[in-house]
């Protein structure tokens, strides 16, 4: 099936954005490429829009920059934003470089820098029927975060996550061999075996990047943070990240170089456990709503209330009806009306 995101009509929208000068927080859009780049083109000048739209970004000097890894996808990132007027040095290429630009932020005498995925979405909300001035306070946020931010984050044994096979990179389903001389049974028995693995070698290198190489010798183990014998444990979304450039030190962009196997995400967990920090859950300023959200909204279903606040949607799994409704709102927000 096609992928909804790609059948977006071209955002018709105009922008112009001020050139900011000063050291503030740049709001990074990366741009991935490869088989996610034909959805990311069309999503990102509807992404921007909503942005600038719905938000006091602008206001609180927050700078905008998009950032794609090499030169073709860079060219498609300027097609996509052929209707706004962009400061000079929005669109950067990193050649390669890891997702988090951690030194970039220094090289750009930025304080602080949020990484954004491309899928948010910023909505004024009912309550701000006629008053444009009623936005979504990013920017203020993004400006006061005192260290690090995101999207959700906790470490307490009651959560429940459904993404534990992003950081272990296998799956946990019980193996059960009725014929074991079978192919079919090898073939499973030696997928599990390559699981249990890959399983392991993940934890000794999340072992060895907090503790150091002798962990065992302490009887140290990320798992006791992160894992139960059956359950996930813990709950971390970096898709909305937010960080200080001072705590980003030479030290952590070798560490990060050396264990980016480990995913992002795992990697931003695993150093706040190493240095003893915390990050600090956007969900307790930011009201953000999943798809389904706006799914009901562009269904018109009679019996979901519209939420009464400025709110952030991620727009992953939004449907036809989601995305109808989504850009229905921005064009009526371009004209301070409520649509």
């Amino acid at each position: 099936m096609t992928d909804i995101r790609t059948q977006l009509p071209d955002c018709p929208l105009a922008y112009e954005v001020p050139d900011i000068p000063g050291t503030h927080t740049a709001l990074v859009i990366p741009i991935t490429g490869g088989s996610d780049v034909d959805w990311q083109a069309k999503l990102l000048p509807w992404t921007l829009a909503s942005l600038i739209n719905n938000t006091d970004l602008v206001l609180q000097g927050v700078h905008l920059k998009v950032t794609s890894g090499t030169g073709w996808v860079h060219e498609r990132v300027c097609s996509a934003l052929k209707n706004f007027s962009l400061p000079e040095h929005t669109c950067i290429i990193t050649s390669g470089r890891p997702a988090i630009p951690f030194l970039r932020a220094k090289q750009y005498g930025y304080d602080s820098v949020c990484m954004w995925d491309v899928g948010y979405w910023a909505f004024r909300g009912m309550s701000s029927r006629g008053n444009p001035e009623v936005k979504v306070p990013l920017g203020h946020l993004l400006r006061r975060n005192w260290a690090w931010g995101v999207a959700d984050y906790s470490l307490h044994p009651l959560n429940n996550l459904l993404l534990k096979n992003e950081w272990v990179r296998t799956s946990f389903e019980s193996l059960s061999l009725t014929d074991p001389d079978k192919r079919d049974s090898k073939e499973k028995l030696a997928e599990h075996l390559k699981g249990g693995s890959m399983r392991a070698r993940w934890l000794h290198d999340a072992n060895r990047a907090v503790y150091g190489e002798d962990y065992e010798d302490h009887q140290k183990n990320v798992a006791a943070f992160f894992f139960n014998e059956s359950d996930p444990n813990w709950h971390l979304d970096a898709s909305l990240l937010h960080y200080r450039s001072e705590l980003l030190t030479q030290e952590m962009f070798e560490w990060v170089l050396k264990y980016q196997h480990l995913g992002r995400d795992a990697l931003i967990a695993l150093w706040l456990l190493k240095t003893g920090q915390h990050a600090y859950n956007f969900k307790d300023s930011l009201m953000i709503e999943d798809a389904e959200a706006l799914n009901r909204l562009g269904k018109g279903d009679p019996s979901f209330i519209p939420p009464p606040y400025p709110w952030l949607c991620r727009t992953q799994s939004a449907t036809e009806h989601g995305f109808r409704y989504a850009i229905k709102q921005l064009m009526g927000a371009q004209l301070g009306i409520t649509v």
